[in-house]
C-alpha cells in the first residue's frame, strides 16, 4: 500500500509539467449555415497523426476563432468571438454578447462570426479557469485609406467549473487598450509563469506590452521601435507570432513584408530588427516560425507560394528559398459558391511538430512535415488532410504552452526549473526503404540531451535520427531526454515494413522521470 501510495504521488506531483495539451483539439468548419451538410468538425492531436472527424454542432468558425483544450488535451470550450460554448456545444452562462461593440451586431448578427485573423487567444490558469484577450473589431473598410481593423484589445474569463462543469463567463470585454491595433499575442515570461501580452499599433512604430499574472493584468507599456510593417495603405491582414523557444517576435503584413525582432523575455522589449521585404503586388495572408525557431515561413505571390527565410544565415534576405508553389488545383462542393483555389492560407502550428496550412475557402489542409528542414526539404504536401466540410481562414493562434522558465536569467525567481519531457512521432519518408524510419524529437522544457533506444539493439545520440531497423515488425522505441534538473522517458509501440506507420500504436506509460539533484519525485520511479 505504501507504495502504490508513493507512486500515486509521483505522479499527482508530476500531472502539472508533462499535462501542456491545451492546443490539442482544433474545432473547426461551417462557412454557411444555409447548407444542410454543414457541420463542425475537430481535429484532434491526441493521437499521432491527428483524428479528424464531425461533430454535432453547427457554429460558424471563421477567422476568429478559439478552441481550448484543457490541460489533459479534452476540449474545454470554444467561441467565434460572439458566443462561447462547452464541449457539449452549449452556450456558457453569460456566454453571449461577446465583444460588444459599435460594430457587434454587424458581425454577431449578419455575419455570424467576427471576420478578423487572429483575433482573439486564451491562456490557462489554476482550476479550470481561462483568460480570453479578443480584438474588438470595426465594420468592413469604408474607403481606399481605411488602417484600423481592429480597435480594441479586450479581456474576458472563463470558469469551466462553474454552473456545475458546464462553465460560465465570469466577465467579459473588459478594455485593456482602445488604439488602432494590427494584431496581438502572448509569451511566457522568462520565470515560466506569467505571460507577456505583445499588441502592434497599425498607425505608428509603437508596440503596446502587458504582462499577465495571477493577481491580474498589469499594463499597458509603450515601446516606440521601427515597425515597417505599418506602411500599409488599405488595411492590415496579417499575422504575429513568437517564436517557439521565445527569443523573436514576428509582425507580417500582406505587403510590406515581415519585421522580426529580438524579444526579452524578462523586460517584455524588443530590439534588433530584422526586415524581411514584401512585395505590394504580391500579398499573402500569414507567416510562421520553425518549430525550432530557426525559420520563417511567408505565404506570399497572391497566396500561391510558401518563402522560407533563415534567421541563422549571414544575409538573411538572401536566404529566402520558396519551398512550394500551388500545384493548380480546384476545389468544388455545392453551397460552397462555385470553384475555389486550394492556395495557402493561414499557417498553424501541429503539437506534432508539423506546421499545417489551411487551404483558403476549401477542405484541405497542407501539411509541411519537417519544418526545422532548409529549402524543399520541409516536405510541404499540398491538400495532405482533406476535412469533412469546407471552411474559410479557420486559423486558431496559440502561444507555446510547452514553453518553461529562462533557467538563471536574472528573471528566474520563482524557482520553476525545467524538468524535460520527452515525446516524438514517427515516419517513413521513402516507401520503397519501409524499413528506414524517420524519428522527430517533440521534446519541450529545455532538455539537452536525448538517448534513443530502438528496441533492436540500436541506439542513437542525435536529437531526430534515421534509423533502419532489421527486420519488419514491431518494435518498443523509446527516447530518454535529460538536462541539469531531470531526466524522462517517453516509449512506444513502433510497427515497422509490412504495417503502415499512419495506424495508431499505443503510447506505453511514462517510464521514469529523476530529478537531478532530488526533488519532488526523487524517492520513487513511475513504472514503464
Amino acid at each position: 500500500m505504501k507504495q502504490l501510495l508513493l507512486l500515486l504521488y509521483c505522479f499527482l506531483a508530476l500531472d502539472p509539467v508533462f499535462s501542456q495539451k491545451y492546443d490539442y483539439v482544433w474545432l473547426s468548419g461551417v462557412y454557411n449555415l444555409a447548407d444542410d451538410s454543414a457541420t463542425n468538425f475537430i481535429v484532434d492531436f491526441k493521437t499521432f497523426p491527428p483524428v479528424v472527424d464531425k461533430i454535432d454542432s453547427k457554429t460558424l468558425m471563421i477567422d476568429a476563432n478559439i478552441s481550448m483544450s484543457d490541460k489533459d488535451g479534452e476540449l474545454a470550450f470554444y467561441t467565434n468571438m460572439c458566443k462561447v460554448k462547452n464541449s457539449e456545444h452549449e452556450t456558457l452562462y453569460n456566454g453571449e454578447g461577446l465583444s460588444l461593440g459599435p460594430f457587434h451586431d454587424f458581425y454577431c448578427g449578419v455575419s455570424g462570426t467576427y471576420n478578423l485573423p487572429q483575433g482573439v487567444f486564451a491562456l490557462p490558469g489554476t482550476d479550470q479557469a481561462y483568460d480570453l484577450f479578443h480584438l474588438r473589431g470595426l465594420i468592413d473598410p469604408p474607403g481606399p485609406n481605411f488602417v484600423c481593423w481592429r480597435g480594441a484589445l479586450l479581456h474576458s474569463r472563463i470558469d469551466m467549473n462553474a454552473q456545475q462543469g458546464k462553465g460560465a463567463v465570469v466577465f467579459k470585454d473588459s478594455v485593456l487598450l482602445e488604439a488602432c491595433l494590427q494584431t496581438a499575442c502572448a509569451n511566457r515570461h522568462a520565470n515560466g509563469h506569467d505571460w507577456w501580452i505583445l499588441a502592434a499599433d497599425n498607425t505608428d512604430n509603437r508596440f503596446y506590452r502587458f504582462l499577465s499574472t495571477p493577481n491580474g493584468i498589469e499594463g499597458p507599456w509603450i515601446q516606440d521601435i521601427n515597425n515597417p510593417t505599418t506602411q500599409d495603405t488599405f488595411f492590415y491582414l496579417g499575422w504575429s507570432e513568437f517564436s517557439p523557444d521565445g527569443e523573436y517576435f514576428l509582425v507580417y503584413d500582406v505587403h510590406s513584408g515581415a519585421a522580426v525582432y529580438a524579444f526579452d523575455r524578462c523586460t517584455g522589449l524588443l530590439s534588433s530588427l530584422w526586415n524581411l521585404p514584401g512585395d505590394p503586388d504580391s500579398y499573402g495572408w500569414s507567416a510562421a516560425f520553425s518549430p525550432d525557431s530557426r525559420f520563417v515561413y511567408i505565404v506570399r505571390d497572391h497566396f500561391s507560394s510558401i518563402r522560407q527565410f533563415d534567421l541563422h544565415a549571414a544575409d538573411i534576405t538572401a536566404s529566402q528559398t520558396t519551398v512550394a508553389v500551388w500545384d493548380s488545383f480546384f476545389f468544388y462542393q455545392q453551397g460552397s459558391g462555385g470553384p475555389r483555389q486550394t492556395f495557402f492560407n493561414y499557417f498553424q502550428h501541429g503539437p506534432d511538430g508539423k506546421l499545417y496550412n489551411w487551404a483558403g475557402d476549401t477542405k484541405y489542409m497542407h501539411v509541411m512535415n519537417f519544418p526545422n528542414r532548409k529549402g524543399t526539404q520541409c516536405d510541404l504536401v499540398q491538400r495532405a488532410v482533406e476535412l469533412p466540410y469546407y471552411t474559410s481562414g479557420a486559423n486558431a493562434y496559440y502561444p507555446n504552452y510547452r514553453l518553461g522558465p529562462v533557467d538563471g536569467s536574472a528573471c528566474d525567481s520563482l524557482g520553476i526549473d525545467n524538468l524535460p519531457v520527452a515525446l516524438f512521432r514517427h515516419d517513413v519518408e521513402d516507401t520503397l526503404a519501409p524499413l528506414a524510419v524517420t524519428f522527430t524529437d517533440l521534446s519541450y522544457y529545455a532538455p539537452t540531451a536525448w538517448h534513443w533506444d530502438f528496441g533492436d539493439g540500436g541506439a542513437s545520440q542525435d536529437t531526430s535520427p534515421v534509423h533502419v531497423f532489421p527486420a519488419a515488425g514491431t518494435y518498443n522505441v523509446c527516447l530518454t531526454v535529460s538536462n541539469a534538473f531531470a531526466s524522462d522517458t517517453f516509449c512506444r509501440m513502433v510497427q515497422v515494413g509490412t504495417v503502415g506507420l499512419s495506424e495508431l500504436l499505443p503510447v506505453l506509460p511514462r517510464a521514469q522521470v529523476s530529478p537531478n539533484p532530488a526533488a519532488t519525485c526523487s524517492a520513487c520511479r513511475c513504472p514503464p
